[in-house]
């Protein structure tokens, strides 16, 4: 376990400029969740894993983030990975849709809209919610914490959070990676047109 005593120190923090979508990752395993607030990397001992977060911005317009998830135990190990995204400022128009339709959810803040997405494995998010802001780190975003199911909301106001979960199987020390995104523009055209490009890039 010396891998897992070296991660112990604090790590620097996820924190993005404050007119920005913030992110903040989180895990279900178990029928437990956990969060990582101001860490880019988590130690849970209980379960031997291990969570890494490493954030890019590949353009002015886009902040890209990769979470790996390492599985330093013996067994096979069923997770959900969670990503929450809110904006930091309170304002009148922050708005959060989570569009069935599109697949993807939608932040409406400071006159700017806000692409959310993410995938596994060429696999995108299948389930997702929208709540406000002070529900976030409560049992309330779950219809079952048994079975790591969200309590799915298609809108929330001001202040609001879009949370999104994407199913893992890692195996005895095996390594899983999402990759989640936000893209920032005035219209949807835009946002699902730069995401196209982003995706290619990618790939």
């Amino acid at each position: 376990m010396n891998i897992i005593e070296q991660l112990q120190q604090k790590k620097p923090s996820l924190q993005l400029p404050q007119e920005t979508l913030q992110f903040i990752p989180g895990l279900w395993v178990n029928g437990k969740y956990f969060w990582l607030q101001d860490c880019k990397e988590k130690v849970l001992h209980n379960e031997e894993i291990i969570i890494k977060v490493k954030q890019e911005k590949p353009h002015s317009k886009i902040r890209y983030s990769s979470v790996f998830i390492s599985n330093h135990s013996k067994e096979k190990k069923e997770i959900k990975l969670l990503a929450m995204h809110y904006y930091p400022l309170v304002i009148q128009d922050n708005l959060v849709f989570v569009s069935p339709t599109d697949k993807r959810i939608f932040h409406h803040a400071n006159n700017n809209i806000y692409l959310v997405n993410g995938e596994h494995n060429g696999v995108g998010m299948k389930e997702y919610t929208a709540m406000q802001q002070w529900k976030v780190f409560t049992d309330q975003i779950w219809s079952s914490l048994q079975k790591g199911s969200l309590n799915y909301l298609p809108m929330a106001k001001t202040p609001a959070s879009s949370i999104f979960s994407i199913k893992m199987s890692l195996g005895p020390h095996e390594i899983g990676k999402m990759n989640t995104w936000t893209i920032t523009g005035s219209n949807k055209n835009e946002l699902l047109s730069m995401e196209q490009a982003l995706i290619k890039q990618t790939d």
